[in-house]
């Protein structure tokens, strides 16, 4: 969503836009697709993202903007029949009632912002993080109640906020995945301290 925000501002929307901090290291925040298809990721440094997708938009991130132009989605969401928590710019919440179908909320919620014209992903799960990784898989995902393990085992851990050096020493580790830290032994996970 940050990306949509920050290119409000410099046109229309690219095929391969990276939205890097406005401050720091410039780490990639946000990848459009087609940049995302050519490895792009967030975490990655502005210079690397470049010789990835080097025809692509790079755009510095507006958190003023991103959050006002939030409120206004959150605004539209509250029309729907449940409360709508805030997850930050980009990411609302909706617990939908038990025996309730996933897929109706989901097609509430697209009726309800397709005047936005934003593209959206929806995920439904029995936590926070697990709607938020199946909102991170391909199409509507549902992870069914007691599958969470598998449904969780494929996702990669830069979906969470990891730091980039932590996950630079993970993945020189061969940890890239959940399932793979799930597997990780305990010990050799002590030298992270409270990072893991």
């Amino acid at each position: 969503f940050r990306l949509a925000a920050a290119l409000g501002r410099a046109g229309g929307p690219p095929l391969a836009a990276v939205l890097v901090e406005r401050f720091g290291r410039r780490r990639v925040l946000e990848a459009a697709a087609a940049a995302e298809m050519r490895g792009v990721r967030p975490g990655l440094a502005r210079r690397e993202a470049v010789r990835a997708a080097p025809r692509s938009v790079v755009v510095v991130d507006d958190p003023v903007r991103a959050a006002r132009d939030w409120r206004r989605v959150l605004d539209w969401l509250a029309r729907l029949p449940g409360p709508v928590d805030d997850g930050g710019p980009g990411l609302a919440f909706v617990r939908i009632p038990r025996g309730d179908s996933p897929a109706r909320w989901f097609s509430a919620a697209a009726e309800i912002l397709e005047p936005l014209g934003l593209e959206r992903r929806f995920g439904a799960g029995t936590t926070r993080l697990v709607a938020f990784m199946a909102s991170h898989r391909s199409g509507d995902a549902i992870c069914r109640p007691g599958s969470e393990a598998t449904f969780l085992a494929e996702a990669p851990l830069e979906l969470v906020c990891v730091d980039p050096d932590v996950m630079l020493r993970l993945r020189l580790l061969g940890v890239r995945t959940f399932g793979e830290l799930a597997a990780f032994p305990p010990q050799h996970l002590r030298r992270f301290d409270d990072d893991v």
